[in-house]
């Protein structure tokens, strides 16, 4: 009794630690978030002192994944990525609910994650009555996530797992567990409905009702032998109403996603073995999107992608961003994990194809409470089991807990850096760069693979006036960002050391990365006007004042002023 009350009690911690804001360090919900997750594996990894004694092919897929991503995060040096800690957590976790179906204990964390779904559509639902504030200003819900779209992906999983422990029902002999799972899931199945429907996440939507038309395959499939062809053709059609109805509710963040999709695919090319690292996504990307907008020559000519361009930090799609980040060989590998855990569908097979159907137009996976619902989910299958397993399973399962509690357990002591960086950037914000510098040249060695940070380091520099280590810093951000503005602040900084040519070359580099912003062709203006070169200053002035921004603003306005003014002095 006593080891069911602590995973019960354990898988709520879980979750609700997912839902928590820690006061005090830098990055808001996305930082408590990580740490949170960091301290969770560390702490469930105590489960696997008594590790599954048959071994399965699909958990020794799982290994051979785990050791390849150790390799490859060890070969691109990105074993001090947040990107790496988060998934050396989740391969924990997988490990961790392993054990857990082993012991026959799965239904405890099943309510678990029930009873975080019902917590989650209580605060959707007060935000949306206006008892609750959101953590987004324009969106009236969001739960406690940073956006509604991640919220509404969860509640998804949770609706589908909630059917799914409906649908089994229970036996009518008394108060029993089977009883309190079926009265606890009529609960989380009604607040979750209700719940999702004001996130407006359509990849949620998608993936609930793929889940639940799963679920009721037998029932669907024995309704429509006698109507087969009825039941075919109505389904497509309904499938293409549907689909046709989610791209027409937010038709241009649909556009949006089918272009990063198309310069995901793009910086695939360029590595589609082994990928670009499993910290390299917004590199690659800003790359493939520079290179797409330079051979469509928009600083001349219009371009219809124009519009839908911006600062990317996800592929929306899970696993066309693994194969990116991964290379052909990683996604091979993921592929087969799910190959050989899905051949057989269950209840839970639906919760985690529900959630994998979402992920295919969402970043699903970068959010920890969503990947524990699907870890969950997948570790829960059934699968064929290898004969002799069990010293190997001693192997895998060690090797994994040794090492994330290693890697965790040094990522966890540098909470201390967000912390101060949250003190310090204050300074910052009050344009004090004076007073941060030497604090961010102690912070650097830990958050050097934060780009937030190194942007706010190199702006500083550049404006103490220390042109070169400004750059330095800045050009390491732009291996993990695909803002612009990196490549802005080195045009500056080269301009103040007089190699125009530089600057001109970063300035380009920054309208080409994101080419509906103003700032990077009013900067190309200045510097023409710097060099006193009239042709230069006049050609960028007229393809500036030319340019249709995105968002228009005051700021965009008085550049324009400024140009334009300058231009009719010196005709």
């Amino acid at each position: 009794m006593m080891t069911r009350a602590i995973v019960f009690l354990g898988g709520c911690m879980l979750l609700l630690s997912q839902f928590q804001v820690t006061d005090g360090l830098y990055g808001g919900i996305d930082t408590s978030n990580y740490f949170a997750l960091l301290l969770g594996a560390m702490v469930a990894i105590v489960c696997l002192v008594k590790v599954p004694k048959v071994l399965y092919r699909g958990d020794a897929m799982v290994f051979v994944l785990f050791v390849y991503l150790l390799i490859h995060a060890s070969l691109t040096h990105a074993m001090q990525s947040r990107e790496f800690y988060l998934s050396l957590s989740y391969f924990a976790l997988y490990a961790v609910f392993r054990v857990i179906r082993a012991m026959l204990l799965a239904n405890y964390v099943s309510f678990a994650v029930m009873f975080g779904g019902i917590y989650q559509s209580c605060l959707v639902l007060g935000q949306l009555l206006g008892y609750g504030i959101s953590n987004h200003l324009r969106f009236v819900v969001t739960g406690s996530f940073f956006n509604p779209g991640p919220c509404g992906i969860f509640l998804a999983g949770v609706f589908v797992l909630a059917v799914a422990m409906m649908k089994k029902g229970y036996r009518k002999v008394g108060f029993n567990l089977m009883f309190v799972r079926y009265v606890t899931a009529c609960v989380t199945f009604g607040v979750t409905l209700v719940a999702m429907i004001p996130t407006m996440s359509r990849a949620g939507w998608i993936g609930a009702l793929v889940g639940v038309m799963l679920l009721y395959r037998g029932e669907i499939v024995s309704w429509g032998n006698t109507r087969r062809r009825w039941v075919i053709g109505g389904g497509i059609v309904g499938m293409i109403i549907v689909l046709t109805l989610f791209y027409l509710l937010k038709k241009d963040s649909a556009n949006g996603r089918l272009f990063i999709w198309q310069n995901t695919v793009s910086a695939y090319w360029k590595t589609p073995l082994f990928g670009v690292g499993i910290d390299g996504f917004e590199r690659a990307f800003a790359e493939a999107q520079h290179d797409y907008f330079e051979k469509e020559k928009v600083l001349e000519q219009d371009n219809r992608h124009v519009e839908m361009a911006g600062v990317v930090e996800s592929a929306f799609n899970e696993p066309l961003a693994l194969f990116l980040l991964l290379g052909a060989v990683g996604g091979v590998l993921a592929a087969m994990v799910l190959f050989f855990k899905l051949q057989r569908l269950t209840a839970y097979s639906c919760v985690a194809v529900a959630l994998l159907v979402a992920s295919f137009f969402s970043y699903t996976f970068y959010i920890p409470s969503i990947a524990i619902v699907f870890l969950f989910a997948v570790a829960q299958l059934p699968d064929r089991r290898v004969r002799g397993g069990r010293y190997v399973n001693v192997l895998m399962f060690g090797m994994i807990g040794v090492v994330v509690l290693y890697f965790n357990f040094r990522e966890y002591g540098n909470r201390w850096a967000y912390r101060e960086w949250k003190k310090r950037a204050v300074y910052y914000t009050q344009e004090d760069y004076e007073s941060v510098i030497d604090d961010y040249e102690r912070l650097y060695p830990i958050l050097k693979y934060n780009f937030k940070f190194l942007f706010e380091y190199g702006h500083s520099l550049n404006k103490a006036g220390r042109y070169e280590e400004s750059n330095t810093i800045l050009e390491e951000g732009t291996a993990h960002s695909a803002d612009p503005m990196f490549w802005n602040i080195m045009g500056n900084n080269y301009l103040a050391l007089g190699q125009y040519g530089r600057s001109e070359t970063a300035y380009l580099r920054g309208y080409y990365t994101c080419p509906n912003r103003i700032y990077p062709l009013y900067l190309l203006v200045k510097l023409g006007a710097a060099q006193g070169d009239s042709v230069k200053r006049n050609y960028y002035g007229r393809i500036m004042l030319g340019k249709r921004p995105k968002v228009a603003s005051m700021a965009v306005d008085e550049m324009k002023f400024e140009i334009r003014k300058m231009l009719t002095i010196n005709d």
